[in-house]
C-alpha cells in the first residue's frame, strides 16, 4: 500500500494513513515521545525505522519506533533455538518495537493499537530491506506489566515469551539491573522465520543480505587475565601519567588477542575492542567512563600512541616468554625470514626491516629484531638465534642465509639441523650442489 493510500474506516478504527516518518518531522516525533511516552526518551539504537499514523485531517494518531534488537535475551534465544555463533551472525534479522505511543485516548479507539501493530509488521520486512539493505524475519518488543497488559500485541498475533531478566542495556554489552522485569513479546514476520534462523546455512539470497559480523574476541574472559597480568607486572609504561584513560596492559592485551583473531593494525584493534563483552572488559581492567560508568575501550589513536612510545625490546621479551609458556607443541622446526614493515619510516626516511624466527607448526614468534641501518639480514642471523633453544631443531632459511658461518653456528654451537636454499646468487655453490646431487629430489621431485 502506498503511503498516500488511506484504508477504509473499520469498526472502532478511524481512517488513517500509516507511513514512514519524513526527515522534517523528526524533531516533532522525538518531542512527542519525550513528552508523552512513559519512558520519556526518544533515542532508538542501531538500525531504525519510524512510523506515524496520520488521520485524514492531518493530525497524528500514533507513533511507532523500531530499532536493532537486544543483544542477549534468554527467552527469545531459547524460542529461536539458535547457537551462539548463529545469534551473533543473524541478530540483524530481528527488529525491536522500541516505542509505541497512541496519541488518542486508550478507550476511544479500542482496536486501533492492535490494527496498527498488525499493519506495521506486515510492511516492516520490505521497509527494512529498502532502508538497510537487509530484511528482518522476527519482531520483538518489551511490555512493562506495571503499565500495560500487552493485549494489543496478543490481538495482533504476537507471542508472549515470559518475563525478561530485569536488566536494561546501558552501553553496548553492558546492562543495568533495574530489578523490574518486563514481558517479552515476539512475532515471526516470515512463515519460515524459525527454520531459517536455526538452519546451518542461510539461503543464498538471504545470506547475501546479512552483513559480516563485527570481529569479536573468542577467548573466555578468565583467559585474558594471565597475559594482562604479565604485561602489567613486567612492562614499564612510557606514557605520562596525566591524561591516561587506559592501562598499557589493557591496550596491549586487546591488541594481542585481536591479532590472533585476524585483525591488523590500530584500526582493526579498535574495531575489535568495541565488540568486547562486559565480562571481557572487566577482566581486561577497562576503566569506567566518568559520567556514564560504562567500561571504556581504547580508540584507534590510543593504540597508535601506545605502540609509538612502547619499548619494543622489552615488549617482545615479555610476549615471547608468555607465548613459549602457553605453546603446547614441542619446537621441531623454525623458519627465519625478514620482512619490511608496511608504512614504517626510520629517521633517515628508510623503512624498518625486521628479521624473525617463527615456529613452523604453531607459527609462534620466537624472536624478532630490527636490521641495523646500512646493513642486511646476514649479520643479524646469529643475534636472532643466539638465545633460542635449538638442540635437535630443524632451521629453514632462504638463499641469503646459505652461508658456511651460519651452518657452523647451527651445527656446532646450537646443535641444530638446517635446510638452506642454494640459488643463482652463489653460482659456484649451486653448480657444486647440482654435480653432487644430480636430478631432482624431494621436495622438488614429483611422486606418482
Amino acid at each position: 500500500m502506498a503511503d498516500h493510500d488511506l484504508p477504509p474506516a473499520l469498526p472502532g478504527i478511524p481512517a488513517h494513513e500509516l507511513r514512514l516518518l519524513r526527515a522534517e518531522e523528526r524533531s516533532r516525533f522525538d518531542a512527542m515521545l519525550c513528552e508523552q511516552h512513559y519512558l520519556h526518551n526518544a533515542t532508538l539504537v542501531g538500525e531504525t525505522l519510524r512510523y506515524v499514523a496520520v488521520a485524514p485531517d492531518g493530525h497524528w494518531l500514533a507513533l511507532l519506533g523500531w530499532a536493532s534488537p537486544a543483544l542477549h535475551l534468554r527467552p527469545r534465544d531459547r524460542w529461536l533455538g539458535w547457537s551462539e555463533p548463529q545469534r551473533a551472525a543473524r541478530l540483524c534479522l530481528i527488529a525491536q518495537n522500541s516505542r509505541f505511543l497512541l496519541l488518542t485516548e486508550r478507550n476511544h479507539y479500542p482496536n486501533l493499537a492492535s490494527h496498527l501493530l498488525a499493519h506495521c509488521t506486515r510492511r516492516l520486512a520490505a521497509d527494512w530491506l529498502a532502508a538497510h539493505a537487509h530484511t528482518v524475519l522476527v519482531a520483538e518488543s518489551f511490555v512493562d506489566p506495571d503499565q500495560f497488559e500487552g493485549t494489543c500485541y496478543l490481538a495482533a498475533g504476537w507471542l508472549a515469551l515470559g518475563p525478561t531478566g530485569g536488566f536494561a542495556r546501558d552501553y553496548r554489552d553492558f546492562y543495568v539491573d533495574l530489578d523490574h522485569p518486563k514481558q517479552l513479546w515476539v512475532r515471526a514476520l516470515h512463515p519460515q522465520a524459525l527454520p531459517l534462523l536455526r538452519a546451518e546455512a542461510l539461503p543464498p539470497d538471504l545470506a547475501a543480505q546479512v552483513p559480516a559480523p563485527a570481529p569479536r574476541c573468542h577467548y573466555k574472559s578468565a583467559q585474558l587475565g594471565a597475559l594482562w597480568q604479565r604485561f602489567h607486572d613486567q612492562l614499564t609504561d612510557p606514557r605520562a601519567r596525566r591524561g591516561r584513560r587506559h592501562l598499557l596492559s589493557t591496550i596491549l592485551t586487546i591488541a594481542a588477542t585481536a591479532t590472533v583473531d585476524g585483525e591488523r593494525g590500530p584500526k582493526g584493534f579498535a574495531k575489535f575492542a568495541a565488540n568486547l563483552s562486559g565480562p571481557q572488559r572487566r577482566h581486561l581492567r577497562c576503566l569506567p567512563h566518568p559520567r556514564t560508568g560504562a567500561l571504556q575501550v581504547p580508540s584507534e589513536p590510543t593504540f597508535r600512541r601506545a605502540f609509538k612510545r612502547l619499548d619494543q625490546v622489552q615488549f617482545h621479551a615479555v610476549l615471547a616468554e608468555w607465548l613459549a609458556e602457553h605453546d603446547p607443541e614441542k619446537l621441531i622446526a623454525v623458519a627465519v625470514d625478514g620482512k619490511t614493515v608496511k608504512c614504517s619510516r626510520r629517521p633517515d626516511g628508510r623503512p624498518v626491516h625486521l628479521m624473525s624466527a617463527i615456529a613452523h607448526h604453531t607459527q609462534r614468534l620466537l624472536n624478532q629484531i630490527p636490521i641495523a641501518e646500512k646493513s642486511n639480514e646476514i649479520p643479524a642471523f646469529r643475534p636472532l638465534l643466539a638465545a633460542l633453544p635449538l638442540q635437535g631443531v630443524l632451521l629453514t632459511a632462504d638463499a641469503e642465509h646459505c652461508q658456511r658461518a651460519h651452518a657452523r653456528f647451527l651445527v656446532y654451537e646450537k646443535e641444530a639441523d638446517y635446510l638452506f636454499l642454494a640459488k643463482g646468487n652463489q653460482p659456484g655453490l649451486e653448480a657444486h650442489a647440482l654435480h653432487k646431487l644430480p636430478g631432482g629430489f624431494s621436495p622438488s621431485v614429483r611422486h606418482a
